[in-house]
Formats: structure tokens, C-alpha cells, sequence
């Protein structure tokens, strides 16, 4: 499972920094695409954020166009094109 760590958030919100953190991973190479991104609750948990922090990343990144997500099987990296 992902992990990150949230003290290193400083001034910014969680889920901000949550955001950045998967979006500097897909870009680098370390998320690869295709790659099952942890379900909501369970990454919560691991992290000790709430739910609504994760979901809030995840829209982020959803609407930005580098996760999808599929009914019922959870969210995915997306192609990035260079």
C-alpha cells in the first residue's frame, strides 16, 4: 500500500499535500499506469487521515486526468502523455 507521511504536510491542507504527493508519484514514474490505487477507507486509516481527506485527493487527481475510476473495482493511474 501507498504511504506517506502526512506530518510532512506543513502548512498545507492534508489533502492537498495527499494530492501532490500521488500526482509527483504518477509523474515520476513511480505510480505506473494501470496501477489499483488503495481503496478509500483502508488508505485512510493507514495514513490516520479521514476518508474525506482521500476522496478529496482523489477528485483532485480524477479531474485532472491522472487517475480513473471504474465501477465497483475502485480508481486507477491514467496514461500521462508526454
Amino acid at each position: 500500500m501507498l504511504s506517506y507521511d502526512i506530518s510532512k504536510a506543513g502548512d498545507d491542507t492534508l489533502y492537498h499535500f495527499l494530492y501532490r504527493s500521488i500526482k509527483d508519484d504518477i509523474l515520476s514514474g513511480r505510480l505506473e499506469a494501470d496501477a489499483k490505487l488503495p481503496s478509500k477507507r483502508p488508505f485512510a486509516n493507514a495514513l490516520g487521515v479521514s476518508v474525506v481527506t482521500v476522496e478529496n485527493a482523489y477528485e483532485q487527481l480524477l479531474a485532472e486526468g491522472f487517475i480513473y475510476s471504474l465501477p465497483r473495482k475502485g480508481f486507477f493511474v491514467g496514461v500521462i502523455q508526454s
